[in-house]
């Protein structure tokens, strides 16, 4: 019996499911010991560093929000993150209710209905992002864990819509992505389908694809703020001292340093408080480059043995050298685009997102590459725009409406889904369940 209870224990940490899944497609594909014991282990480790890293997230968040909460009294808005892997890492390293485990489960089994869809439908594609195949697998398993359904329920229905995507959404991009390669050799996996297709569409509305971004020269001096550690910090120094203002603003330095720095001088608080959020990000990031360094190679080499000749859906970079320079104007666009969203959130009273050079970077980024590709110039000003302002209402709608649950009860404190090829399904479905009282 104690042995039963000890193994019933492991397989419901998420973390020891991870590994145990990268340990089954490591010894189908008969690596050597080595390499399996490596994978295993790694893997293990990154889901582990993921927990520590989302823990120290939301512990750097808690400061920025008290900041606008003091420096906004009469209700002002709710001020939360928008950060797929953190939702995902926080309420799977929680493990209330064993929906870590629903998690993992979800991610094994949705890329088996994957892989069978793929083999025996007309859309041959093999999902690669793994990052992604993780967050939205999480997310799925989220939402239909918010219905109430017992462990089983969820990891059927989560797995079949989460297969049902990673199949379908490649497909809706690929005619897109054949004017932005040149080629049908590559496809797009990444939950930010959806809008960089809104973007595509737009921009054959208002522009020409000859009238491309990359005739415009873009000066060097923009360069850095590719350099993910620089443009996070630009940032949330920006967001942190515009909330400690408005702190003391209302309650003075005295009071500033009395009620929320706990003694520390204002300006060194923020200012750590800032970088602290930034060092999050980051030890979060390499605690999901590791996971999916080990995983990755697992799923693929199994998808690639049964589905021969399938297109790879790869993570948004594979598209950047195509269009460079579309890629700074969605980062410049979509930065506005959140800032407006932004105002227009806190004017109707609703949870405003933080800005995220995250998705700033890799999500308006892209989606000015596809409207690039079908609207040139003004189609990528305009994809850019769009994927900010849309994407932070969409952000926003599932946060404050709990489409995916009570997050916070969850674990997953004053986070929120970013990506809508899991917020828009997700809305649907909830709204479904809304209508039959579920």
């Amino acid at each position: 019996m104690a042995v039963f209870d000890t193994i019933l224990s492991l397989i419901t940490l998420p973390a020891i499911v991870l590994g145990f899944i990268a340990l089954i497609g490591l010894l189908l594909q008969k690596k050597s010991a080595g390499d399996v014991f490596k994978g295993t282990l790694k893997t293990t480790l990154g889901q582990l560093i993921i927990g520590i890293a989302t823990s120290a997230l939301i512990a750097a968040l808690s400061p920025i929000q008290l900041f606008f909460e003091t420096g906004i009294p009469s209700g002002g808005f709710e001020v939360f993150t928008t950060y797929d892997e953190g939702v995902v890492g926080a309420v799977q390293s929680a493990n209330l209710a064993n929906i870590g485990a629903e998690i993992a489960w979800t991610m094994l089994f949705g890329y088996v209905v994957h892989i069978l869809v793929s083999r025996f439908s007309k859309h041959h594609y093999i999902y690669l992002t793994g990052h992604m195949f993780w967050a939205c697998a999480g997310a799925f398993a989220i939402l239909f864990h918010s219905f109430g359904l017992p462990t089983w329920g969820v990891v059927l229905c989560a797995s079949i819509v989460d297969g049902l995507y990673m199949t379908l959404a490649p497909a809706l991009a690929q005619p897109v992505m054949r004017k932005i390669t040149g080629s049908d050799e590559i496809a797009f996996g990444h939950g930010q389908t959806l809008l960089n297709m809104l973007g595509a569409w737009v921009g054959k509305l208002v522009g020409k694809p000859e009238d491309s971004t990359e005739n415009v020269k873009i000066k060097e001096s923009f360069n850095f703020l590719r350099d993910m550690a620089v443009s996070i910090s630009l940032v949330m120094l920006a967001v942190s001292f515009i909330g400690a203002f408005l702190a003391v603003g209302q309650i003075g330095v005295a009071g500033f340093e009395e009620q929320i720095s706990g003694g520390q001088n204002w300006i060194v608080y923020t200012l750590l408080t800032a970088l602290n959020f930034t060092a999050s990000v980051l030890v979060l990031l390499q605690g999901v480059r590791m996971l999916i360094a080990e995983i990755t190679p697992a799923f693929k080499g199994i998808a690639e043995k049964l589905i021969p000749g399938a297109k790879p859906a790869l993570d948004c970079p594979v598209i950047y050298p195509y269009a460079p320079n579309a890629l700074i104007f969605g980062l410049i666009s979509g930065t506005v685009g959140q800032v407006v969203g932004m105002i227009v959130l806190a004017l109707i009273g609703w949870p405003v997102p933080l800005p995220s050079m995250i998705a700033a970077f890799f999500a308006s980024g892209s989606g000015a590459i596809f409207g690039n590709a079908t609207g040139g110039r003004k189609g990528a000003w305009l994809g850019g725009f769009l994927w900010g302002f849309v994407g932070w209402l969409l952000i926003s709608f599932a946060y404050k409406f709990q489409v995916f649950g009570d997050l916070s009860a969850l674990g997953a404190a004053g986070l929120g889904f970013t990506v809508p090829d899991v917020i828009v399904p997700g809305i649907f479905l909830w709204g479904i369940a809304k209508l039959f009282g579920i």
